[in-house]
This record gives structure tokens, sequence and C-alpha cells, in this order.
């Protein structure tokens, strides 16, 4: 006689939950896409990679510090996601900087959102989900 071994069975449950769980990662690999791909802020295109984040990042510090110095116009070779060079003061590096967070924020808030929809929308990386 047959006995079926209950560690073979796939479960209606366990399918759909292993299908959510590759449509969140979907999720998140969109997310993580959008950021690499970066926006355009005050004329500057802002990219995401880790690189990039890490050099905005250590520009910000510094013009932070050269704004507690009271130095508010040495400016900063900046080069953006189009390889084009803008030259920005401590103020608008550390705009540039701000805004970039902000944005990477919120594509982390869209990206909840749309992972604790039931189902999430198949149409997940259409733009009207995400911010611009």
């Amino acid at each position: 006689m047959w006995t079926p071994d209950p560690n073979t069975f796939v479960t209606i449950e366990k399918k759909a939950a292993d299908a959510s769980a590759a449509l969140g990662a979907s999720v998140n690999a969109e997310r993580q896409r959008r950021i690499e791909a970066g926006k355009i802020i005050d004329g500057v295109h802002v990219t995401g990679r880790g690189e990039d984040a890490r050099n905005l990042m250590s520009l910000a510090l510094a013009a932070q510090l050269r704004l507690a110095s009271g130095d508010t116009e040495t400016t900063t070779t900046f080069r953006d996601g189009g390889n084009v060079d803008h030259e920005l003061t401590p103020a608008q590096v550390l705009s540039l900087w701000q805004q970039s967070a902000e944005y990477v924020s919120a594509l982390y808030a869209a990206s909840w959102a749309l992972k604790a929809m039931e189902p999430i929308p198949v149409d997940f990386t259409s733009n009207d989900h995400w911010p611009s």
C-alpha cells in the first residue's frame, strides 16, 4: 500500500506564498533599478549606484564642513549621470544630497506599499506606482 509523504506535497498555500515572495523580490528589483537610474534634481542627473551614493554623501559631508567654517562660495565639481560637470556651492551640494535621499526614501515607501497589497498589482513596474 502506498503511503503519501506529506513533505512531497505542495499545497496551494505554499505555491501562493512562493509566488508572492517571488513577486515581492521583483518589486525590490524594480525599486533598485529606479534607485540606480536616479532622477534629475535641479538640472543634475543624480544616479544611485552604490559608488555614486557614497560619492554624493562624501561631497555632502565636505559641504557641511565648508558651511560650518563659513565658506559658502567654494564650488565642488560634480559629474552627473549624464557625464555633465556641474559647479555646485556647498548649499547646492547639500540640497542635491537631501533631495536624492528623499527620493530614495520615497522609492522604498512605494515598494513597501506595493508589497503590502494583496495581490501585488501585475503592473507594479508602471510609473503610476512610483514617485517621479
